[in-house]
């Protein structure tokens, strides 16, 4: 990727300037895809009980599991607090069940249990049919393309702060 610190942005794209366009802004964009991907997957978790938290806590197990609290929440891109809520939760259902971490007893693992995993199984088609859904017309080279761009913009923002 192209070295970028001294380059100027375009003005309509750096909200310093009187030109900035709000409406082209990147990062006004992700918001507006996210929200507009979530908005119609909320419904459909609903049905199962579930919630957006649930939902990322869901899909972050099915990827790794056991795993600890900390790299859950992490994971999932959630507060602490609210990923321990909703875990809690999902323990009661009978998704999930903790157990001591086998080489440091200060740390829990959480996993899903059968039923955990199958409720997963459903609710991630429902994700999935929403995801083509938003990547319809796109082709898999320009997709690949997006998903390194994000990730670029994910590794920056993961330096120092602007202050």
């Amino acid at each position: 990727m192209a070295e970028t610190k001294n380059r100027e942005l375009p003005r309509h794209l750096d909200p310093a300037k009187a030109d900035f366009d709000l409406f082209s802004s990147p990062f006004y964009l992700i918001a507006h895809a996210d929200f507009k991907f979530h908005e119609d997957l909320d419904k459909a978790i609903a049905k199962y009980g579930l919630d957006r938290a649930t939902y990322r806590l869901l899909t972050v197990l099915m990827r790794r599991s056991p795993i600890s609290i900390k790299d859950l929440s992490t994971l999932a891109l959630l507060k602490r607090s609210t990923a321990s809520r909703a875990l809690e939760r999902m323990r009661r259902e009978g998704w999930v069940e903790h157990s001591l971490n086998k080489t440091d007893n200060r740390i829990t693992d959480v996993y899903l249990t059968h039923s955990g995993r199958e409720l997963s199984e459903r609710v991630m088609q429902l994700g999935s049919r929403q995801l083509k859904r938003a990547v319809e017309g796109l082709e898999e080279k320009d997709m690949m393309r997006l998903v390194i761009l994000l990730q670029t913009l994910v590794r920056n923002l993961s330096k120092l702060p602007i202050e």
